[in-house]
């Protein structure tokens, strides 16, 4: 009967053959012993790949493998899956491979469930924004400050707060980004071809579903690394331009154009707060729009600013939240209206 030890022992040489841990001469006696069926070969060829698959997954915990191979073992006798006519020295040695296989399928099963629970739990966490049908431009606020202006025809994603060390958000499509600064929590974006890291700029990215990778920076610098060839990674400052092509980015020069400034012709906002509304026509316009009342900010409204002046874009703040405002020393002041605030 195995011992508990005899499986473990099983185990740790096989992981040092798959692991290349061997010498030359049990190297050569371990793969003498596989050599002795094609199918042992096959199993081992197999078992290679499974292990290359595993160098980039950290095994938090041992499972119990001689248990679970005992469970895999009976429910393979029952389905009639272990061919009793094999010899006793032959059955032992493909029992042994078989054993090993197991605890490979084993570490994998449990190593995949972490990793996908973990990607499951980013995957609900994360706030999805499609402009498929979007006839404007999306601007969103995101929890630290920084401002998103989504395409026509992009998929933004991101989480409602974020973690403690990095900022990470998810574009296919085009967006330009204005990003609060923060040198101790860098905002991270990946796109299907890039990762783009920054601490605090404003930039414009542009992918179509994988391809035709652009950006251009408009102020700070950021760091471009192609996710297929990660040593291809290149610092983009303001008044450059950065694209990819066969596994290689290529920088440039870039003279601002109309095309620069498409995310504020057209503005949308989406059940966004006042504060924010205001904080994004003050960042884009000859504007500066002032709360009376703190609270008042955290009203939310619906509205699309096109080419706006600054007074009708008071007039469409104003009618929408029933507001009253007052110019002072060339700022507009909102501030309630003697009927009432209009509610969330």
């Amino acid at each position: 009967m195995k011992t508990n030890r005899d499986s473990q022992q099983q185990s740790e040489t096989l992981a040092r053959y798959l692991s290349g841990e061997m010498d030359a001469a049990e190297l050569y006696a371990y793969e003498a012993e596989i050599s002795v069926s094609e199918e042992n070969k096959l199993m081992i060829e197999k078992m290679k790949k499974q292990w290359s698959a595993m160098e980039e997954i950290k095994n938090p915990g041992m499972p119990d493998t001689l248990k679970a191979w005992n469970r895999l073992h009976d429910r393979l006798q029952q389905e009639n899956l272990v061919p009793a006519q094999l010899t006793k020295s032959k059955s032992r040695l493909i029992s042994n491979f078989v054993k090993a296989a197991a605890l490979l399928l084993i570490l994998l099963g449990v190593s995949a469930v972490i990793y996908m629970t973990v990607n499951r739990k980013q995957s609900i966490d994360l706030v999805q924004i499609n402009t498929v049908n979007e006839a404007n431009t999306l601007v969103k606020t995101l929890a630290d400050g920084s401002v998103i202006y989504i395409a026509q025809n992009s998929l933004f994603s991101f989480p409602q707060e974020f973690s403690s060390e990095t900022r990470n958000v998810e574009l296919k499509g085009e967006a330009f980004f204005d990003i609060t600064p923060d040198a101790a929590k860098p905002f991270i974006i990946e796109t299907d071809e890039v990762l783009i890291q920054v601490l605090g700029t404003a930039f414009n990215v542009k992918t179509q579903n994988g391809s035709d990778f652009v950006l251009f920076v408009d102020r700070g610098k950021v760091k471009v690394t192609l996710k297929s060839n990660p040593s291809a990674s290149q610092l983009v400052q303001a008044g450059e331009t950065i694209t990819a092509a066969a596994d290689k980015l290529v920088k440039s020069n870039y003279v601002p154009g109309n095309e620069s400034v498409w995310y504020r012709q057209r503005m949308h906002f989406k059940d966004e707060t006042l504060l924010n509304i205001i904080n994004v026509l003050n960042r884009n316009f000859n504007t500066t729009f002032v709360l009376a009342e703190k609270e008042l900010g955290n009203h939310k409204m619906t509205a699309t600013f096109h080419n706006d002046t600054s007074e009708t874009m008071t007039e469409l703040i104003c009618a929408t939240l029933k507001l009253k405002s007052q110019i002072v020393d060339g700022t507009v002041v909102l501030s309630g209206n003697a009927e009432g605030t209009k509610q969330d």
